[in-house]
């Protein structure tokens, strides 16, 4: 039986129906009551709880063989989270245990790199089979609906800068891979597609593909934390100081990755930006 964690997360309502479509039983936990819709999705069982409650992950521990643990983005305790999360699973006998970090965790300019980083480095010197996954930025987190509807494409940090992407979807085949293949023990994988490019770029793309002008907008950070930090009071002022770092970043060297790890890993090219554009376009212009 293979452990969810964060089940119900944009990771987790992915990877668990492709895992049940493998025919493998799958366990999820989520912090949020969400028996009902984790089942839909082909969990066979459901634990509720905070990956902080010890006797939570005992129990959610028992009779595993694998786990994919993926922690929330900006939460305060994130790193305490997969530390623990990685200590229930060694108590517990877990045969593999695969981590969803991100891509270039060293950078300790970025609050949630340095948090990864601290779950990576405990996994490596747990006693547990491993393997880390380092995804780039998903291209699922452009709303491509709202683009063609509004005309503007808009980033919070500096246009001109490059930044790479993956497909969650590309991410979720290699997940699916490396929990059920046992060659991928002590590897450490890097995640991107091909595409290094800026905002610009990008908003030339799609213009292209959509078949109207669209622009690329330089807006103020506060937009991006005022949303998420609606969406996650409990987060307190920790995300502020998170993306404020990382769009600073940002601005200033960029963020691009390398697509050769990803290509071995799917035996195909990985999708590139111009292609998951095109598909979500097509899902709003019927």
């Amino acid at each position: 039986m293979i452990l969810v964690t964060s089940a119900y997360g944009n990771n987790g309502r992915k990877l668990i129906p492709r895992l049940a479509e493998m025919g493998l039983d799958i366990r999820a936990l989520n912090l949020s009551d969400k028996i009902n819709e984790l089942k839909k999705l082909g969990a066979k069982e459901v634990i509720i709880g905070n990956a902080l409650d010890l006797s939570i992950l005992d129990q959610a521990m028992e009779g595993i063989e694998s786990v994919f643990h993926v922690g929330p983005s900006f939460h305060p305790q994130e790193a305490e989270m997969g530390i623990a999360v990685i200590d229930a699973a060694s108590k517990g006998g877990v045969e593999h245990f695969v981590y969803d970090s991100v891509l270039h965790p060293q950078i300790i300019e970025l609050l949630q790199h340095r948090m990864k980083l601290r779950v990576e480095q405990h996994l490596i010197n747990s006693n547990l089979n491993y393997t880390i996954l380092q995804p780039m930025h998903y291209m699922q987190n452009i709303n491509i609906e709202d683009v063609y509807q509004q005309g503007v494409f808009i980033q919070a940090s500096a246009l001109e800068t490059p930044l790479s992407f993956v497909d969650m979807d590309d991410k979720v085949e290699v997940a699916a891979k490396v929990l059920t293949e046992d060659c991928h023990y002590g590897a450490i994988y890097e995640l991107c597609s091909d595409d290094n490019l800026n905002a610009i770029e990008i908003a030339e793309i799609m213009s292209r593909v959509m078949g109207k002008e669209i622009k690329a907008k330089l807006v103020p950070k506060d937009v991006i934390i005022s949303g998420f930090q609606r969406a996650f009071p409990e987060y307190g002022d920790y995300p502020a100081k998170g993306f404020n770092a990382l769009f600073d970043y940002y601005s200033k060297h960029g963020f691009i990755g390398n697509s050769n790890v990803l290509r071995m890993l799917l035996g195909r090219d990985p999708t590139i930006l111009e292609e998951f554009i095109g598909r979500e376009y097509k899902k709003i212009s019927k």
